[in-house]
């Protein structure tokens, strides 16, 4: 049991950084403060890509207490984990040139 909600914690916590991506992304790009480096996204415009991100979130929001997450196992675990240091330095990344533009 304990195994399955911590998989659930971080794919969660996933949900919620790409979320947070989306919304920062939506910000810089409308404020003109960043740029979009994904070449898949960066031919959109700033409220598709926030739509697109809150969609995947959504996506996987569903999938997880749909078909939970039990059966993946331990190669989950890990590319769970990778997948949250990864986005929380793309969260970083965006802090900073957020931080000077709200000051």
């Amino acid at each position: 049991y304990l195994e399955c909600a911590i998989l659930s914690t971080l794919a969660l916590l996933i949900v919620f950084l790409n979320a947070e991506d989306g919304v920062l992304n939506f910000v810089g790009l409308k404020t003109s403060q960043m740029e979009e480096f994904n070449p898949f996204l960066n031919k959109l415009k700033p409220e598709s890509v926030l739509f697109l991100k809150l969609l995947l979130s959504g996506l996987l929001y569903y999938v997880i207490y749909k078909n939970g997450l039990k059966r993946f196992g331990r190669k989950l675990k890990i590319l769970l984990w990778i997948v949250v240091l990864l986005y929380t330095g793309v969260i970083i990344l965006h802090l900073f040139w957020l931080i000077p533009y709200l000051f």
